[in-house]
């Protein structure tokens, strides 16, 4: 039942957005557009877990870039300071996250809305000033530098056209299980939370449990997608996952669409568009700088929020599905002329 869900809905996207994927670098082939591609991956890997969070289990987090920051400073510390090798420290990376998303969830269990909103932003502002101050394992405000690369059977991935084909790897990973999750009996449960947690209740469903799951598994691509930035990265600093980081990919889940997995990329994708315009943009303006796009960022999600409150993909596939609708129905509605020549036969 599941497989065919998903065959039925994703096998045809996933393999079109694959092949996209896969010519991007041969048509834009500047060093600067496949390293913004690159982020661009990874932001999607972090705003897909973000999209089940919200968008299926209806739960609002302001933390998501400490869970980021969480994987990326556990490699970077084992790697760095320990000499662990960086495909060992993806499991701490991925687990890190998960343990404190479960203690985490239980200690919020009770909280609903815009109170787990607040309580997901303190734990951000705490691990934040935790990177920050906890100078004799996170080096402070200077973070780490000299992160290894990671190495597979003799092959290094540096930053560049490796890199991203490994990156949007584990984006397509990703995004396939988070397809498969939707389409199976844990998605419908979520969805029926998301509806309402009280009917949910009544029905049997247990909501703390796969509230629990899928916050425990959005922690986990955000951990992730932390592996992959500090291994990229010649170095790392607390600056990358405080606030402004977890309202970033905020941005990108609104912009896309919570409720749609394809939402959650088109998001991640656009919002990585917009840098680069912004960038081409500052090199001919002169005000126009970083700054910018913070500006530009809370411009596009209070618009969103007015006039497509449940984001672009959503609202496209809806104005296509009753196109498509209005369009069979004309052509089922036979005219007079044809009737009475069926009648004359």
């Amino acid at each position: 039942m599941v497989r065919k869900g998903v065959q039925s809905f994703s096998w045809k996207g996933i393999a079109v957005f694959s092949i996209l994927i896969i010519l991007l670098p041969f048509i834009f082939s500047s060093s600067f557009y496949i390293t913004k591609a690159t982020f661009a991956g990874i932001y999607t890997i972090v705003a897909v877990g973000l999209g089940l969070l919200m968008g299926f289990a209806g739960q609002i987090s302001l933390g998501q870039a400490a869970f980021y920051g969480i994987g990326a400073y556990s490699t970077a510390i084992l790697t760095t300071t320990y000499g662990l090798n960086p495909w060992m420290t993806l499991v701490i990376s991925l687990a890190a996250p998960a343990l404190l998303a479960y203690l985490l969830g239980h200690t919020m269990a009770r909280l609903h809305g815009y109170y787990l909103a607040m309580a997901t932003l303190a734990f951000g502002i705490v691990i934040h000033v935790l990177l920050t101050e906890w100078k004799s394992v996170t080096k402070g405000a200077s973070g780490f530098f000299g992160i290894p690369k990671i190495e597979l059977f003799g092959f290094t991935f540096r930053q560049g056209l490796s890199y991203y084909y490994l990156v949007w790897a584990c984006a397509l990973i990703v995004i396939l299980i988070s397809l498969n999750i939707i389409h199976s009996r844990i998605g419908r449960a979520l969805r029926s939370i998301h509806d309402s947690e009280v009917a949910s209740s009544a029905m049997g469903v247990d909501t703390g449990k796969y509230k629990m799951q899928v916050f425990i598994i959005s922690s986990m691509f955000a951990g992730l997608a932390g592996w992959l930035f500090a291994h990229m990265s010649y170095s790392i600093s607390p600056g990358s996952f405080g606030l402004n980081g977890s309202i970033l990919f905020l941005t990108m889940v609104v912009l896309g669409g919570a409720t749609s997995i394809w939402g959650a990329v088109c998001g991640a994708l656009l919002i990585s568009a917009i840098s680069i315009v912004v960038h081409t943009a500052g090199s001919h303006v002169s005000f126009i700088t970083s700054d910018f796009e913070q500006v530009l960022y809370g411009f596009i999600m209070m618009l969103i929020v007015i006039f497509l409150p449940q984001g672009l993909v959503p609202a496209f596939s809806s104005k296509l599905k009753k196109i498509t609708q209005s369009s069979v129905r004309t052509n089922k509605i036979p005219t007079i002329g044809t009737v009475k020549g069926d009648q004359n036969v």
